[in-house]
């Protein structure tokens, strides 16, 4: 299909869609509509002020709130002066949540405020030269930033609505290349995700050259890094203990202090998930491997030569995970003391217990998995056509029939799945992105012959190969559900739920043979994965999902309130709800009459998260509350209460700001699933 490609100008705040959010967040949630806002309205900072376009009284009092400023901050000719002496002024209390780390660990994730979303506009803006320059001190890192992204293309849209075509999008622009749609500020040179390294022309070239290959990873690496080792990597580290305030004024001082702001003034690591965080970390790690080659090269004796890189080793990073190919045990030890060595000097630590040795043949035990799994999705998902040729009485020509031959058996698959894994040694949570992929294309197979079969006479079996491969599907889904493979599950769903509910596709009995096998499955897993403390994310898009589903398949008021962890008969929350969890239980119940008491006891709550004196400092609550004043499903009087919390008690300043925007952080309207659960799996990073 032909590509139609334009160069587009980037706007500064682009960097807002791109390198501010974790990948791993609902997918009603985004950054979309607070960056047409500050289009709309010119908002930035300038010269230590945040300024905005129009004499406006309602748009005054929402900077107010959105920026984290009580009644009493003066604001001047549409300016508000931020204090950096004053804490309240630049401190703020990112949001943070779990999600699903190991099968008994957590990873903490964050999202900053809105004020530090602003700031670090302008940070980029400013830097971005200085970004790159030392982005591209260490030949040895796979994943850097080489340019700001400049391009994009749009194909012929009329792929979208066709449930036949896959319609994927890019993650990281990688560089000389062309993208549908700008992912991320820079353009990445060379790997955009590290399962692209293995199938790298480096990766081959290096098991030709190298006998053995050593994998290796820094042990906590962001919770690790302490904010000032950023101008430690960048400036003298001793002349910078001496004279810090003077580095202040610096990039990487500027990096330091803006990477504390925005995490509640702390030093002491960095948060994890946004994209700045990772340039962060590279810039510390690109002066480590500069430090470890010239070591390397350097150090010699009479009994050891210098080791040269490309010629005695050579050494991949992606992030913070290593790919070091050698021939020598004693190089492969020589350059392990460096990295140690090095390391050390940012209180950085290698992650023994995950360092692995392979030897020729390179070949991990992944890679044999995912051909042994390829192999037996081909064997045991079969649904092909055969064409068949018939002479006409009649005529004397050819017609092609389509003939479709059908077999699949989940007990089948699921035995000899399981049976994979144990003769590779493979963990499910290793192979399931791989495996869910497949079958991904198989149900793209499905739907484009089956849309190609007019007489839908194959009915009954196409709908028994779904039931089939859902049943498979979310078997070795539950063992271990995450929030990429949960995405991808979800991807796999919305298509058959379109498939299913598409007219003239099913009958009636057969589309609900589907949805309610659908249902049936999400329901076991959300009564299997009950609602525990900062573990909703990886569940919240099934309930999304669910709600494609319509009406006649929502779930039960008493089942819902069990999954999120509510004792709806005492009115007890087990946990308190986060700002996900509640607006998306918010965008799943609607108006519905049957969630009314889930209802209340939700605004309750809500109210109740902000009774806090640190409310204008606090993202989560930032969030919430922007997104309660447009959620289309909650009564005026309960938002007005929420005003008046902030101290906006006016009448007509409260309808004002209730009516300034339609959405802002959550899309509760014009909600296309299916198009934003491909948007946020070109995000993937890992």
């Amino acid at each position: 299909m032909k590509k139609l490609k334009r160069r587009i100008k980037i706007k500064k705040e682009k960097v807002i869609l791109t390198d501010i959010l974790p990948y791993e967040t609902p997918v009603t949630f985004s950054n979309k509509h607070f960056y047409r806002f500050l289009i709309k309205h010119q908002v930035q900072i300038d010269d230590g002020k945040i300024c905005w376009r129009g004499n406006n009284h309602c748009l005054e009092l929402i900077i107010r709130l959105l920026f984290g400023f009580n009644k009493n901050k003066t604001i001047t000719c549409n300016k508000i002066k931020i204090n950096s002496r004053e804490k309240k002024d630049v401190w703020t209390i990112p949001f943070t949540y779990r999600i699903l780390h190991k099968a008994d660990d957590f990873r903490e994730l964050a999202i900053i405020h809105p004020k530090n979303q602003l700031a670090m506009i302008e940070f980029y803006d400013k830097y971005k030269e200085l970004i790159l320059y030392y982005s591209n001190i260490s030949p040895f890192s796979i994943r850097k930033p080489h340019r700001i992204a400049k391009c994009t293309y749009y194909e012929d849209k009329t792929h979208i609505k066709d449930l036949a075509y896959d319609h994927e999008y890019k993650s990281a622009e990688e560089f000389d290349k062309e993208y549908e749609n700008l992912k991320t500020y820079f353009a990445y040179k060379e790997i955009s995700n590290v399962y692209k390294f293995y199938e790298s022309y480096q990766y081959h070239r290096c098991e030709k050259k190298y006998d053995k290959l050593f994998k290796f990873d820094i042990s906590k690496c962001f919770s690790s890094i302490y904010s000032h080792s950023i101008t430690w990597a960048l400036l003298n580290k001793d002349i910078v203990k001496d004279k810090l305030s003077e580095s202040r004024g610096t990039f990487s001082g500027k990096f330091d202090v803006i990477m504390q702001n925005l995490n509640y003034g702390e030093t002491n690591g960095i948060i994890i998930g946004p994209e700045f965080s990772r340039i962060f970390a590279e810039l510390i790690l690109q002066k480590i491997d500069f430090n470890v080659m010239q070591h390397l090269r350097d150090n010699k004796d009479s009994k050891n030569k210098g080791l040269d890189f490309k010629t005695d080793y050579e050494i991949f990073r992606y992030v913070d995970d290593y790919f070091v190919f050698f021939n020598k045990e004693e190089d492969r030890i020589r350059i392990m003391d460096a990295y140690r060595f090095y390391l050390m000097e940012y209180k950085l630590y290698v992650n023994d217990s995950k360092s692995v040795l392979f030897e020729k043949p390179i070949i991990t035990d992944i890679t044999i998995a995912k051909q042994k799994i390829s192999d037996l999705l081909n064997e045991a998902l079969v649904y092909k056509r055969i064409e068949e040729k018939n002479q006409k009485d009649t005529e004397n020509n050819e017609e092609e029939e389509k003939q479709y031959v059908f077999y699949v058996s989940s007990n089948k698959l699921i035995t000899q799945y399981k049976m994979i894994l144990k003769e590779t040694g493979i963990e499910y949570k290793d192979i399931l992105n791989y495996t869910l992929a497949c079958l991904d294309r198989k149900v793209l197979k499905l739907i484009k012959n089956y849309s190609e079969d007019k007489d839908k006479k194959y009915q009954a079996k196409v709908v028994k190969y779904i039931w089939e491969l859902l049943d498979f599907t979310f078997f070795i889904y539950s063992v271990y559900p995450r929030v990429n493979t949960t995405i991808k599950l979800c991807i796999t769903l919305s298509k058959l739920i379109k498939l299913a509910k598409k007219k003239g596709n099913y009958n009636n009995d057969n589309q609900h043979i589907i949805l309610k096998k659908i249902y049936d499955e999400i329901s076991l897993v959300l009564q299997k994965i009950k609602n525990v403390e900062h573990t909703q994310i990886e569940t919240l898009y099934l309930l999304i999902t669910l709600k494609e589903l319509g009406h006649e398949y929502r779930l039960d008021e008493l089942i819902l309130c069990k999954y999120l962890g509510i004792d709806l008969k005492n009115n007890i929350f087990k946990y308190s709800l986060n700002y996900f969890s509640i607006t998306v239980t918010l965008f799943y119940i609607e108006n519905i009459s049957s969630y009314n008491n889930l209802k209340n006891l939700l605004k309750s709550h809500i109210k109740n998260k902000f009774k806090r004196n640190n409310k204008f400092q606090m993202a989560e609550l930032t969030f919430l509350l922007f997104d309660i004043l447009s959620c289309p499903w909650l009564d005026r009087s309960f938002k007005k209460d929420l005003l008046c919390l902030y101290d906006i008690i006016n009448n007509v300043d409260q309808e004002e700001i209730i009516e300034s925007e339609e959405n802002w952080f959550t899309t509760w309207t014009n909600f296309d699933f299916l198009r934003q659960l491909e948007l946020k799996k070109s995000q993937e990073v890992y």
